[in-house]
């Protein structure tokens, strides 16, 4: 077993499991004990009950296990970020994270990652992929500016199509014509599940945006108030996953055609009341 490398990891806990495994084979004296002699944690398991989820990494005890993992400055930063990403309480946190996350691999000029998790962040990303397949598209910077609107600059444009095709998502040809490709975004479940807040913020205030601006002939909006039990949401939602299927099912079957517009579906199931607090 090789030693693992922390910046292939996007869970910490996994990434501190497979180092004391690999510490046990280059050592086999080693333990938990050891490792808590050598950090100076008055537990012999510490490290045991952080790679079981029982304790957390703090700011406090961060640096120590920094030191005794003997990370150099760039697997350190990115340890520190996975560690914060992994333990934030909140949707929001998370996802504050991903954009860290994003930044650091800006830093060490590492574009695929960079470019993987941006896509995950900036909604208008997905929104040229699909835009590249409707009719009357040429892949002019300043008319997609203009198609998308929102405050998305030829600038951006630029880059969100140069990272992309270096992504695999779209091709360009030697007449600069731009095609779908059908590769994947391959980043974690839990930081796609953390860019995900970004994603619905965004799309929610383009919503908005719509709902104040577009005609009632151009969208689809509607909604409905109800009293649900818990065990009724999960039903519903699997309604809705459904839903979704059945759209995409149906955008295959009807094969390749020139498309008008990129549009916009959301699904959203939410509770609008407060949980009762214990008395």
């Amino acid at each position: 077993m090789n030693r693992p490398d922390v910046l292939q990891y996007e869970d910490f806990r996994r990434y501190l499991k497979d180092w004391y495994r690999w510490m046990k084979e280059v050592h086999p004296g080693f333990s938990y004990r050891t490792f808590s002699k050598w950090a100076g944690f008055k537990s012999p398991n510490q490290l045991l009950l952080v790679v079981n989820g029982e304790r957390n990494i703090t700011s406090a005890t961060m640096g120590i296990f920094t030191k005794v993992l003997k990370l150099n400055r760039r697997e350190k930063r990115y340890f520190e970020i996975l560690v914060n990403l992994n333990q934030a309480d909140t949707p929001e946190a998370k996802a504050n994270y991903v954009v860290e996350m994003a930044n650091y691999f800006k830093k060490y000029k590492d574009n695929l990652k960079q470019s993987q998790y941006e896509y995950l962040i900036k909604w208008y990303y997905p929104v040229i992929r699909e835009l590249v397949t409707t009719k009357q598209f040429r892949n002019d910077r300043r008319t997609i500016s203009r198609t998308i609107g929102h405050n998305v600059s030829p600038l951006h444009v630029d880059d969100a199509i140069g990272k992309l095709i270096g992504m695999g998502l779209l091709t360009e040809d030697a007449g600069g014509c731009l095609k779908q490709a059908d590769a994947i975004v391959t980043t974690g479940p839990e930081t796609q599940a953390a860019a995900s807040y970004f994603y619905h913020d965004q799309m929610m205030r383009l919503a908005l945006d719509a709902l104040r601006t577009q005609m009632p002939d151009e969208r689809n909006f509607s909604a409905i108030t109800m009293a649900l039990r818990r065990e009724d949401v999960q039903e519903i939602a699997q309604i809705l996953n459904d839903c979704r299927r059945q759209i995409l099912s149906y955008l295959e079957s009807r094969g390749k055609v020139e498309d008008d517009h990129v549009y916009q579906l959301n699904l959203q199931l939410f509770r609008v009341t407060q949980e009762r607090r214990a008395s």
